[in-house]
């Protein structure tokens, strides 16, 4: 019966964030009528089953609250959600965030990556977790230096190559216009080697990572 109780105040307590000034007694009541019947299919459950339902619960919720951040961006709000749990319930609500946002960091994800080691900055900057997502922030400013100086190097090559190409489609003199070089596929095949040297560096840090959380 006690954590019948419990289910009910924490699903009404969720729920309650969300009402609007204008939501209506009906909506009020529905909620409620959820939160008796999760509160009763759980109280047919065991202990150890309870325990894993609420763990289960708190995953989800610290994915979620990943999905949200990874949309706007804003470690400030990340916190404060974040700042609603302690004791057990954060720890794995703030597990299954770093789970996710491990996932959400590659190379090629751009803007999506760079808010996902921000993110694991802001839960742990401190301790060996905040290193390591250190170390992966350096991995990508360097990726980023070396793609500009293989670009500046390059260019020239994937130019004549493309116009190359261009000639022997027929395609000559005002007729070629502006190439786009980065965009070519001249550029993305000499781009492959400097994207698996970087991968690889960064699935070992990956893997670091992923020791310290677990």
């Amino acid at each position: 019966m006690y954590w019948a109780c419990v289910i009910i105040i924490d699903h009404l307590r969720d729920r309650g964030n969300a009402f609007e000034p204008g939501d209506s007694v009906g909506e009020m009541k529905s909620a409620f009528e959820r939160a008796l019947e999760r509160a009763e299919k759980l109280g047919k459950l065991s202990p150890e089953e309870i325990k894993e339902s609420k763990e289960k619960e708190f995953i989800s919720i610290g994915r979620a609250l990943v999905e949200q951040y990874l949309g706007h961006g804003y470690g400030h709000i990340l916190e404060e959600e974040m700042a609603r749990y302690s004791g057990e319930e954060r720890d794995i609500v703030v597990k299954a965030a770093l789970s996710r946002l491990m996932e959400a960091i590659d190379l090629g994800s751009g803007e999506t990556a760079e808010r996902a080691i921000g993110g694991i900055l802001t839960l742990k900057e401190e301790g060996e977790i905040g290193q390591i997502a250190g170390q992966i922030k350096g991995l990508f400013e360097e990726y980023k230096q070396a793609e500009k100086d293989r670009y500046e190097k390059e260019k020239g090559e994937v130019e004549r190559r493309e116009l190359e190409l261009l000639r022997q489609l027929g395609i000559t003199g005002s007729a070629v216009g502006e190439i786009n070089l980065e965009a070519s596929e001249t550029w993305r095949e000499i781009c492959g080697g400097l994207y698996s040297e970087f991968n690889q560096r960064l699935h070992q840090l990956k893997g670091q990572l992923l020791k310290t959380v677990s």
